[in-house]
C-alpha cells in the first residue's frame, strides 16, 4: 500500500529500506535492518534525523519498507507520523530498484534526494549536500576506497560510472549511497527502471543511475571525509558505532576494568585488551575488578603479572572489601558460610573472633559466595539456616556465569536460585557489582566524569556504571552478545569487540 503524498513540494526525500540485511542475523531475525540501533537510535532514525536537521520537512520524507515492515511501520507512527510510508510487499523477491520505482512513481519534486536505509551520516553531510550540491550529483567520499561500496569513474568532473567492480586506480572514490536528481531526470530514470525490472526486477537502484550517466550529466559531491558507514555485517556496525559514538578517552584519568570477560576468559588472555592496558600504562590510572571471590586479591596481582601486567593489590577492586567493613559495622561474628577455603581464609584474616557456624541459635548470617568446592551438605545447611527469618540471607554478588576459555560454568546466581527455590529467600544485601560501593576507592580519588568502567555483562558492569553515572564501555569478548543489547533502555556510551578497537 502506498501512503498518501501530500502535495508538490519542492524537494522531497527517497529513504530505501525494504530489505531483509541477512549478513546482520541473529539481529535481523526479530527486526529489518532499519530498526537496528546504533548508539541507542535506530539506523532509520539517524537519516531521518540529519535530513530534519538539513531542513526537509517530515512530509517530505518518503519511505519504502517491506521486510518485517510493521516495526517500522509502528516506529514511525508513533515517532514521525507525518512521514509518507510505501510497502514493497515484493521484497523478498525484488531488489532497491524495484523499491525506488514504487516511490518515483508516487511523488512530484523539482529535487529528489535517494538513500539507501542502511546507511548512518554525519548530519553536516546532508546539510551541505541539500544546500550545495549540483542537482544532479553523488555524495562521494573521495580518495576512499573499499572493496564492499559503490565507486564512481570520474572524468572532467562528470560521472562515467558506478559500481562495486571498479578498480582502485579508476575510482574517484566511494559512493555514500546518497544521490540527487533533478525534475528534468526522473522522466529518464523512470524509463530506464522500467525497462530494466521488466527483464529483472532484483536489481540494485545503481545500475538504473549507471546507465543513467549517459544521459544526465551527473557530478561528484566531496563529502570532505565526514564519517559516515554503510551498515551491511557485524564489523560495519561495530564501526558505526565507534564514528557516531559521543564517547571519548581524552577526558578520562581512571579506566576500571571487569577481569573475566575482559581482561581475559579463564586461563586464556584477551590479547588485545591486555596490549591496550600495557600501550596505555602512563595514560590512565587502571583498576580491575572482579566480582569472583573464590580467589584472593593477590591471585589476581599474580595472575595480572602472568599476562604481563603490573598492578597491585590495592588496584583490585572486589567485594571482598565492602563485606569486611559491612561485618565489622553489624557486628556479625557467627556466620555460615557457602564459600570455597581461599574465601573462609581470607575473612578469618581480616575479622577478629569470627566463626563460622551452623548452629539455629547461634547463626546471625548465611553468606554466599563463589564456591569452586560446593557439596550438598553446604546447601542443606544454609536451606534449613535461611527457613529462620531472623538469620541475615547475605551474597557477594550475583553473576549468574563465570566465563571460561571453554564456555560459561555456574556462579553463585545458578547457586541462590537452588536456595531462593528451596527456602523462598533471596539475599538482602549483595556487596559486588553492581552495587556502587565496590568503586568507592575510586570515587573518592576521581570525579565520576573522569572515569570509564569497562566491562562484559549487562546486569552487572552496566548497571554498576549506571548506579554510579559512570560511562560505559561493553566489550564483547565475554558473556554479552550484540544482541542482547539491542533493547536495553540506556545504551552503553560505546560498545567494541575488545579494547582492541581503541587503540
Amino acid at each position: 500500500m502506498i501512503g498518501a503524498i501530500k502535495g508538490n513540494k519542492h524537494m522531497k526525500v527517497i529513504i530505501l529500506a525494504a530489505g531483509i540485511g541477512s549478513r546482520l542475523r541473529p539481529l535481523t531475525h526479530s527486526k529489518p535492518k532499519g530498526m537496528v540501533k546504533v548508539n541507542g537510535m535506530p539506523i532509520i532514525e539517524h537519516q531521518i534525523k540529519a535530513y530534519l536537521q538539513a531542513g526537509v520537512r517530515l512530509e517530505d520524507i518518503n519511505i519504502v519498507v517491506g521486510y518485517k515492515a510493521n516495526f517500522i511501520d509502528d516506529f514511525l507512527n508513533s515517532e514521525y507520523p507525518e512521514i509518507n510510508i510505501i510497502t514493497n510487499e515484493l521484497y523478498d523477491t525484488t531488489n532497491n530498484m524495484f523499491s525506488l520505482d514504487l516511490c518515483l512513481n508516487a511523488i512530484d519534486a523539482d529535487d529528489t534526494f535517494i538513500s539507501n536505509g542502511d546507511c548512518v551520516y554525519d548530519p553536516a553531510i546532508m546539510e551541505s549536500f541539500i544546500s550545495n550540491g549540483p542537482e544532479n550529483s553523488v555524495a562521494s567520499d573521495k580518495d576512499s576506497y573499499t572493496d564492499e561500496n559503490m565507486k564512481i569513474i570520474v572524468q572532467d568532473n562528470k560521472i562515467k560510472h558506478i559500481s562495486k567492480q571498479i578498480k582502485q586506480p579508476e575510482a574517484y572514490g566511494n559512493s555514500i549511497d546518497l544521490y540527487r536528481v533533478s525534475r528534468d531526470s526522473i522522466p529518464r530514470l523512470k524509463e530506464l527502471i522500467k525497462q530494466m525490472i521488466e527483464e529483472d526486477p532484483n536489481l540494485w537502484s545503481e545500475l538504473a543511475l549507471d546507465k543513467l550517466f549517459a544521459f544526465v550529466d551527473f557530478e561528484p559531491f566531496d563529502i570532505l571525509g565526514r564519517h559516515w558507514m554503510e551498515i551491511d555485517n557485524y564489523d560495519d556496525l561495530y564501526e558505526a558505532e565507534r564514528k557516531f559514538s559521543a564517547f571519548s578517552l581524552d577526558t578520562k584519568k581512571s579506566l576500571v576494568f571487569d577481569l573475566d570477560g575482559t581482561v581475559y576468559l579463564g586461563s586464556r588472555p584477551i590479547q588485545n585488551t591486555i596490549d591496550f592496558i600495557k600501550e596505555n600504562d602512563n595514560r590512565f590510572d587502571f583498576y580491575y575488578m572482579t566480582n569472583n571471590t573464590s580467589k584472593s586479591l593477590s591471585d589476581y596481582v599474580k595472575k595480572l603479572s602472568d599476562f604481563g601486567i603490573s598492578t597491585s593489590l590495592d588496584k583490585i577492586i572486589s567485594p571482598l572489601i565492602p563485606l569486611i567493613e559491612y561485618l565489622e559495622k553489624h557486628n556479625l561474628k557467627n556466620i555460615y558460610i557457602v564459600g570455597n577455603s581461599t574465601f573462609k581464609e581470607y575473612l578469618q584474616s581480616n575479622l577478629k573472633n569470627v566463626d563460622f557456624t551452623n548452629d539455629r541459635d547461634k547463626c546471625q548470617a548465611v553468606l554466599v559466595a563463589y564456591d569452586t568446592e560446593l557439596d550438598y551438605e553446604k546447601l542443606k545447611d544454609a536451606s534449613i539456616l535461611l527457613h529462620d527469618e531472623k538469620i541475615k540471607f547475605l551474597a557477594t554478588h550475583q553473576d549468574v556465569v563465570c566465563p571460561t576459555e571453554y564456555g560459561d560454568i555456574p556462579d553463585i546466581g545458578a547457586i541462590l536460585k537452588l536456595l531462593e527455590l528451596t527456602t523462598h529467600r533471596t539475599p538482602t544485601t549483595f556487596f559486588g557489582k553492581p552495587n556502587a560501593v565496590l568503586l568507592d576507592p575510586i570515587t573518592r580519588k576521581y570525579k565520576t566524569e573522569e572515569i570509564a568502567i569497562i566491562g562484559d555483562r549487562l546486569y552487572t558492569d552496566k548497571v554498576l556504571a549506571n548506579n554510579a553515572m559512570i560511562d560505559f564501555i561493553m566489550v564483547l569478548s565475554g558473556e554479552t552478545k550484540r544482541e542482547d543489547i539491542e533493547d536495553v533502555t540506556v545504551f552503553p556510551e560505546l560498545i567494541v569487540k575488545d579494547m582492541g578497537d581503541m587503540s
